[in-house]
């Protein structure tokens, strides 16, 4: 993980600073109440009464939302006193809220029953086959009353001694935050802030200029509406501006693509997102986020930890499909030291902030250097030497398709199927360089996602893999017995330079190694087919269906035990993917991309740049006819 902020924060000893004594947590917002609908038209009728398609029930299932959603993920992360402030309508689903909040341990005598103008907020989502219809709510057009009002608060300002931090949650256009209530909660906060250990936090969709005197945690979107329409700030600056502008520390979150903090002295800290390979849920995520954050401050954390803290959260959080998740200790520290990290992302988002060396096509994403040849390389294969496999993105579309969509396949519209090979793009795009088998395990969880096939007819991921297998090598083969033929030789089949570069630095005694997603068995007939196994000097590597085993990562931990010596700068990466950048940069190794154009063989392929510059190349080339121009920049021998 080097080079990653955050990387040297140890979660257990942040825990461990609390000592024991218990947390004690108080949360003031918009109680809602999230009810989820699987639903089906198997079984179903057509209406009677009135012609139109009913739904069968699969399962519903009630989750607490919104404040209450805050208040769950504190409690989860160990927080022994969670204390929540709201109101709910005096019906049905304030009962249910209020017993699901006592279910999990929080303390609800802070929450109002209003009878009049004020009907629980409830989320009615309804979901088909993965897809989610439009949404019903309840509770849109609520007002508070004062008497409401003030004995919420009049609870609060009783207890609000006993707690370590209170934090403001605001979500719903026709919520608990009107005009009266949001005076009357700045007063309570004036009076507490400057004489009291108790730390305030806002999390706040339209009213964060309204509770200034708070720890802010909020969005790029949030922050930019702030600052105005005509903000072109870059997000550290934003980040900077919105700090300056409150004259408190805040947290903005970025997305996918992380966090930044700014505490009290405006130092500034950014924490990467987390690249995620299967299905995320984005719902959720926020509320997980702002619950590390205040939990680990209570623990003892510095703003900075306490956001990487809560980044994590989130991560954790995004796993979960379909429901809010509620991160655990246990879950964040595993996520914490297994995490893919997303890299320079604004970099990779937009290529006019490509900067190339001495106008040369070597793209320079992190300056680097190496005092002489490597020790060793390492080289993916498909892709970045070989380019037999060209195609393979379209092998595997049609049979995840196929898997997928079964015996459905015939009868599904065309919105479907272009929403469904969409998806199966995004998927191939997000897995690209991982192994086949865990690619496929992935498959089996989209199958039963869509539901489209009965689910004793759902295949092992091991039989996705081998009809997914069955295809390519039928592609493959005809082009081994083209070479067999000598009608092509091994320069039609390799990306431009790359034989004569292997050559090139095992001449000069850098040990070479070669790590691929495919099976073993194909990489070692494939690389000694083509010409090149004998630089490799047995040292080639690939998939041996064990999903817990990627040969690239082995095959860098192998080398970092027995080779380098604690020497990383002279151990180099090479390859088209972002799992082999990935597993460079979590070492400290230098990552070099290749933008391979595999048709071609030579020449860039834009469409590689922004993956590999996420998975967190160093270097970007377009292929190795370029050798010498890296091998100058990096003070190699030139060619």
């Amino acid at each position: 993980m080097n080079g990653i902020l955050g990387n040297n924060i140890d979660i257990r000893q942040v825990m461990a600073r609390n000592a024991g004594r218990p947390v004690s947590i108080a949360i003031i917002g918009d109680l809602c109440l999230d009810l989820a609908y699987q639903v089906t038209t198997e079984q179903a009728e057509i209406s009677v009464e009135t012609g139109l398609q009913t739904y069968s029930v699969l399962n519903s299932k009630p989750e607490l939302g919104g404040a209450c959603n805050v208040a769950v993920n504190c409690k989860t992360l160990g927080a022994e006193r969670v204390d929540i402030y709201g109101i709910v309508g005096s019906d049905f689903f304030g009962d249910l809220l209020i017993s699901l909040l006592q279910k999990h341990g929080i303390e609800t005598e802070g929450v109002v029953r209003q009878e009049e103008t004020w009907a629980t907020h409830v989320y009615h989502k309804v979901f088909e086959r993965g897809v989610e219809h439009p949404r019903f709510d309840s509770g849109n057009f609520n007002n508070p009353t004062e008497a409401s009002i003030i004995g919420l608060l009049s609870t609060l300002r009783k207890k609000l001694s006993e707690y370590d931090a209170v934090i403001i949650n605001e979500q719903v256009p026709r919520g608990l935050h009107s005009e009266s209530f949001q005076k009357a909660l700045n007063e309570v906060i004036e009076n507490t802030v400057s004489d009291s250990g108790i730390r305030w936090f806002a999390d706040c969709r339209k009213l964060n200029d309204i509770y200034r005197k708070t720890i802010h945690k909020l969005n790029e979107q949030e922050g930019r509406l702030l600052y105005g329409p005509s903000c072109t700030l870059d997000r550290k600056e934003l980040a900077i501006w919105l700090a300056k502008y409150f004259k408190q520390p805040i947290v903005l979150t970025l997305g996918p693509d992380g966090a930044i903090a700014v505490d009290e002295t405006e130092a500034i800290q950014a924490f990467p997102g987390i690249h995620f390979a299967g299905q995320i849920d984005a719902v959720g995520a926020g509320d997980a986020f702002l619950a590390g954050l205040v939990v680990a401050e209570s623990w003892g954390a510095c703003l900075s930890e306490a956001a990487y803290i809560g980044n994590i959260c989130a991560g954790v959080s995004l796993k979960v499909l379909y429901e809010c998740g509620h991160p655990s200790t246990d879950e964040v520290i595993l996520l914490s030291e297994k995490a893919d990290w997303r890299y320079n992302p604004e970099i990779a988002d937009d290529e006019r902030k490509a900067q190339y060396w001495k106008d040369t096509p070597l793209e320079v994403v992190v300056s680097s250097q190496m005092s002489g040849f490597p020790k060793v390389a390492i080289f993916d294969h498909d892709g970045t030497i070989s380019t037999l496999r060209q195609g393979w993105e379209t092998v595997m579309e049609q049979s995840m398709l196929t898997a997928i969509a079964g015996e459905a396949y015939s009868s599904l519209s065309t919105k479907e199927l272009q929403s469904l090979r969409g998806d199966i793009h995004a998927f191939i795009d997000r897995t690209t360089g991982i192994q086949t088998i865990e690619q496929m395990h992935y498959l089996v969880e989209l199958v039963r996602h869509y539901g489209y096939v009965p689910e004793e007819n759902v295949h092992t991921a091991a039989q996705y893999k081998e009809l997914y297998n069955k295809e390519l090598l039928a592609m493959v083969e005809k082009k081994v017995a083209e070479i067999r033929a000598q009608r092509l030789n091994a320069t039609d089949v390799t990306m431009k330079g790359s034989i004569d570069f292997l050559r090139f630095l095992s001449s000069h005694g850098t040990e070479l190694y070669l790590a691929s997603g495919t099976d073993v068995d194909d990489v070692k007939r494939e690389a000694a087919l083509l010409g090149y196994a004998n630089y490799f000097e047995g040292r080639i590597f690939g998939s041996v269906g064990d999903v817990s085993n990627d040969p690239k990562r082995l095959v860098i931990q192998q080398i970092i035990e027995t080779r380098l010596n604690g020497d990383y700068e002279s151990c180099v990466v090479f390859g088209d993917g972002p799992v082999e950048m990935r597993e460079a940069k979590r070492h400290g190794l230098l990552a070099v991309g290749l933008l391979s154009d595999e048709v071609r063989r030579y020449g860039l392929n834009m469409k590689k740049r922004n993956r590999l510059v996420l998975g967190g190349a160093d270097l970007l080339i377009p292929d190795f006819s370029h050798a010498s121009t890296l091998s100058e920049y990096l003070g190699w021998e030139v060619k």
